[in-house]
């Protein structure tokens, strides 16, 4: 009966840690983004944005750390949500308008610019007029689509 009960422990932490393998979280994720990523982001959404008739955008490092919070839980998670955005945006300080938009697989700034614009909703968002700051930031993980792209815009 004890061998029993030992050998079905030693199982049990077995599998206990091969599900920790698994897994991955925030730190197993590596925040890729630079200062250079978001100026060009804020680049290029200025220009999209100019040539319809709104304002540009510069970098607010609020909202870089808002956008790298978020890409890292995507990437942990190896799957886009938004989870509690308005929590979030309180937990930064971020009031008024705001919106974010995820991306993952793209390898570069352009590449999820492009998806956004070409996403209706995703492009409503790189218009909202209110928008006058963003931050961006990336994370990379060892999964399906190995590189996540957070993006929020603010007032």
């Amino acid at each position: 009966m004890r061998a029993l009960l030992i050998s079905g422990l030693v199982a049990a932490l077995g599998l206990a840690g091969c599900a920790g393998d698994l897994a991955l979280t925030p730190k197993d994720t590596v925040l890729a983004s630079s200062t250079s990523d978001a100026a060009e982001a804020a680049r290029l959404i200025s220009a999209y944005r100019v040539s319809k008739g709104l304002s540009p955008v510069t970098v607010d490092s609020t909202l870089n750390k808002a956008a790298e919070h978020q890409a890292r839980a995507v990437a942990a998670a190896g799957q886009l949500s938004h989870g509690s955005f308005a929590s979030r945006m309180n937990e930064y300080g971020i009031i008024g308008y705001s919106a974010e938009n995820l991306s993952a697989g793209s390898d570069s700034v352009d590449g999820a610019i492009g998806r956004w614009k070409a996403s209706p909703g995703h492009n409503s968002n790189l218009l909202m007029p209110q928008a006058r700051k963003i931050g961006l930031a990336r994370a990379d993980a060892n999964n399906r689509y190995g590189r996540y792209w957070a993006l929020v815009l603010g007032q």
